[in-house]
């Protein structure tokens, strides 16, 4: 039975509690704040960018954003596709965040993540051969568990999650996340799928997107102390504190950061409350993905004027993209990247 040895420390609680204040401005701003929606969106990208670079994909938060909202771009196939996954599954996994994380989403994840990147019978499959973690120099620093231990330690690990319920959410986020990474279920894919499922258990106990996902990017700003966390907590024969404490600092950085993206937004442009029509608007874009003035005109029965009144406050505060030139112009929702998010 796995079971976790962790303090509650005093800097753990100061950190939650820093949390816990800065928590306040962003719900302030209520779930259909423009200015929201367009830094929820962002974090998404960036929390993509970040995982996938982690691992070593070399597509630019540019590009990433471009495939976030189907454009095409420039790059080899199979960095293009792990990033494509990447989209996929962290959109599946805010649809379904208030399910709980269980084996078989986990392995639903699992076979999105690596989808076209691995062999069909090695997608959504625990492994069965031995794997090993390397360093920078190709120097084996870990070695996972056997294969045939995997099943029951995979098992153990979502029985404690389960019976963990009512700990606090970073503190069951980031045993989960280092557990899984110790036991390194899969021949391929696991950071990427550890980052993501702790993302999930942190939405599901009721922590917003708009900052949770920015945690990624802090991983990824500095990926040599993300790996010796990791390992410093094995070598301390799985005492967590310290790696919890990490997390903490992790997420109050990222949600600082956010708080100020935020605040430079409003800075930028006047807070705009979408109206029922803008919604329904918007709603059209993200549906058909792109569409012209007349198509808007006979799908909401509004005349040309109507649209361009409803449409100049969401163009000018980033959330739809304006192509082309007079009557030939086209709008793009930029939020499709999130579609959640007027939810």
């Amino acid at each position: 039975m796995f079971k976790a040895a962790y303090r509650i420390t005093p800097f753990l609680i100061a950190c939650l509690e820093k949390i816990s204040s800065q928590k306040v401005f962003i719900e302030q701003l209520g779930k259909k704040s423009i200015i929201k929606m367009n830094v929820t969106m962002d974090s998404f990208n960036r929390s993509v960018h970040s995982s996938t670079w982690i691992e070593g994909n070399m597509l630019s938060l540019a590009q990433v954003a471009a495939l976030s909202a189907d454009r095409s771009v420039v790059a080899q196939e199979k960095q293009k596709l792990e990033v494509t996954n990447c989209i996929k599954a962290l959109r599946w996994i805010l649809k379904n965040k208030m399910l709980n994380v269980t084996s078989q989403r986990l392995l639903t994840l699992h076979a999105m993540m690596t989808k076209g990147l691995l062999a069909k019978a090695r997608c959504g499959k625990y492994r069965s051969v031995q794997n090993y973690i390397v360093n920078a120099k190709n120097q084996i620093i870990f070695t996972p568990i056997p294969p045939r231990q995997v099943n029951k330690s995979m098992n153990d690990l979502f029985l404690w999650l389960e019976q963990q319920r009512d700990e606090h959410p970073i503190i069951r986020s980031a045993i989960f996340h280092h557990e899984f990474v110790g036991i390194h279920p899969f021949v391929d894919g696991n950071g990427r799928v550890a980052r993501a499922a702790s993302q999930w258990i942190l939405l599901n106990g009721g922590y917003d997107p708009i900052w949770t996902l920015e945690l990624d990017e802090i991983f990824a700003k500095d990926r040599a102390k993300y790996y010796d966390m990791i390992q410093q907590t094995h070598e301390m024969d799985g005492d967590y504190t310290h790696w919890i404490e990490y997390i903490a600092i992790g997420l109050l950085a990222a949600i600082e950061t956010v708080t100020q993206r935020l605040k430079g937004e409003q800075r930028k442009y006047k807070q705009v409350p979408l109206t029922p029509k803008q919604s329904e608007l918007l709603e059209l874009l993200e549906k058909n993905g792109i569409l012209g003035s007349a198509q808007l005109c006979k799908l909401m029965n509004i005349n040309r004027a109507r649209v361009n009144q409803l449409i100049a406050p969401l163009v000018k505060a980033g959330i739809v993209t304006k192509e082309g030139t007079t009557r030939g112009v086209k709008y793009r929702c930029k939020v499709e990247a999130y579609p959640s998010l007027r939810k």
